[in-house]
């Protein structure tokens, strides 16, 4: 009988699902928050467990059957607690508060209904949408693409390999994974270092480097596989360079709100001006204290695309060794030719 056994969770809903998956200081929080501003969008939440699926399927640590499931119950679950805002930020100042969505007034008026069912079944028929924000996972979402199949709007926001914020922060956070309680990623131990779940190809380079040699294999891996996948006709992907959304974000907001079949709002474009796109620079973002905290900087000049990468390579030399440097390099130019309509 025990061989008989075959553990199963379908998915009893049939809400869509919109991922936007990238790199830390890749620019995240400003593409979720604009699509949080859409009708029916709820707003973007981050959940560790939905990586820690995916990665351990990549890892061959579970099957595609029992990542499946998983995620299935993960969805339905996060339906259910959406409905009635568990598990959701109210801290006023951080990007994912709820007192940071577009429409926080419809989130203040399920606070004090004391109805659960009420609630659960209004945000299905009224057919809310679920938004997560995830961090490299576009070469792993083989499951979540399993699970939730035309529901699914995968979007893989993408920024030039250059970007010295970008990199600085994927450095420091090479320090960081496997090391404290507060983030969820699952790691794994490799001659007692921790390598991200979503390293699969470049293990042993990640283990060997120090933490901006790690950083450009998180580069490497997340761009050179994820390639991979948004260029094949099995899956469909919505890429993001973020060069080009910045300075004319519509083409792309409008492509998202069309396959959740919602129109272009004020309160779109609301946010979008909030976040000041469209721009004047790339680096021409609002004002904020958790963005200065991490190395942003107020542009002295407003600098073309060309020019800004052209300045970041040549910035490089000041921290990177020649090695590295070409490395660099050449992701910059596989970038450019996929993505943007220059040549360096």
């Amino acid at each position: 009988m025990k061989d008989k056994t075959n553990f199963v969770r379908r998915s009893y809903l049939n809400n869509k699902v919109v991922f936007v998956d990238g790199f830390v200081g890749g620019g995240k929080t400003l593409i979720c928050q604009i699509i949080s501003s859409l009708d029916r969008v709820e707003m973007w939440v981050n959940r560790p467990m939905i990586e820690q699926v995916v990665g351990l399927y990549a890892h061959k640590q579970i099957n595609i059957g029992t990542a499946v499931n998983l995620l299935n119950c993960c969805f339905d679950n996060e339906i259910y607690d959406q409905a009635l805002l568990r598990n959701q930020n109210f801290r006023h100042h951080d990007h994912s508060s709820i007192f940071n969505y577009p429409k926080k007034n419809e989130y203040f008026s399920r606070v004090i209904n004391s109805n659960d069912v009420e609630l659960y079944e209004k945000f299905n028929k009224e057919e809310k949408v679920l938004q997560f924000m995830t961090h490299g996972i576009t070469a792993l979402m083989q499951p979540i693409h399993e699970s939730l199949r035309d529901r699914l709007i995968f979007c893989r926001l993408v920024r030039c390999p250059s970007s010295m914020y970008m990199l600085n922060h994927l450095a420091r956070w090479s320090k960081r994974w496997g090391n404290e309680s507060r983030n969820g990623m699952i790691c794994n131990e490799v001659d007692g270092e921790k390598v991200p779940s979503f390293i699969v190809h470049r293990i042993d380079e990640y283990v060997r480097g120090n933490e901006y040699e790690r950083a450009i294999v998180m580069l490497e891996e997340w761009l050179e596989e994820g390639n991979k996948l948004a260029d094949d006709k099995n899956y469909e992907i919505n890429e993001i360079p973020f060069e080009k959304f910045v300075f004319d974000p519509e083409p792309y907001i409008n492509q998202i709100a069309k396959k959740i079949q919602v129109d272009i709002t004020s309160k779109v474009n609301k946010e979008m001006s909030r976040q000041n796109v469209p721009r004047k620079s790339l680096n021409d973002a609002p004002n904020d204290r958790v963005f200065k905290r991490i190395g942003w900087e107020r542009p002295k000049e407003h600098l073309s695309v060309k020019k800004q990468i052209k300045n970041e390579l040549i910035e490089m030399k000041s921290y990177l060794d020649t090695k590295n440097q070409r490395k660099i390099k050449d992701l910059v130019d596989s970038y450019v030719t996929r993505y943007l309509d220059f040549q360096l």
